[in-house]
């Protein structure tokens, strides 16, 4: 059995607010400053590819999203560590550890959008979103710009036209 870890839901709800809670746009700089301060170490190799306290063999876990224009697109990070093998009991540890994610994030943001049981989406009212999903056992959190969130909402209305 390898080592399997979730985040505790209080951290977890820290690492996403320093994201959610700051005024957007924001710089590759001011995101650089956002990942050290949650003391996400950067990549050797590439500074926007980082790990946190949940990587094993530091490998890298997350991603600062390139910038442009409207400042950086977004961030994705786990909120789970990767095991080698899913393993039943790695596998009920996430499903908990996702749902105790999901009624903190609804307690915040009200029910947000389901897609299926792994994807939960919210639309923040400073237009930034956040969706946090459950692939096996690892919990990913992704959160998109006010920019990015835009150019998806146009995107999802435009394919709803062919559909």
């Amino acid at each position: 059995m390898t080592n399997y870890h979730t985040l505790p839901v209080d951290e977890a709800m820290a690492w996403i607010r320093a994201w959610t809670d700051h005024a957007w746009p924001i710089t590759l700089q001011q995101a650089f400053a956002i990942r050290d301060r949650l003391e996400w170490v950067p990549s050797p190799h590439e500074p926007r590819f980082f790990t946190t306290k949940l990587s094993l063999n530091r490998r890298e876990n997350g991603r600062i999203s390139r910038s442009n224009e409207f400042g950086i697109t977004g961030v994705n990070f786990s909120l789970s560590s990767t095991p080698s093998s899913e393993e039943i009991e790695q596998k009920k540890i996430a499903h908990a550890a996702y749902s105790h994610y999901i009624n903190a994030l609804q307690s915040l943001w009200g029910p947000g959008t389901t897609y299926g049981k792994s994807h939960f989406r919210w639309v923040l009212s400073n237009k930034v979103s956040i969706s946090i999903i459950l692939t096996g056992t690892r919990i990913g959190v992704k959160i998109e710009s006010p920019w990015l969130t835009q150019v998806t909402e146009e995107y999802d209305r435009a394919m709803e036209d062919y559909e």
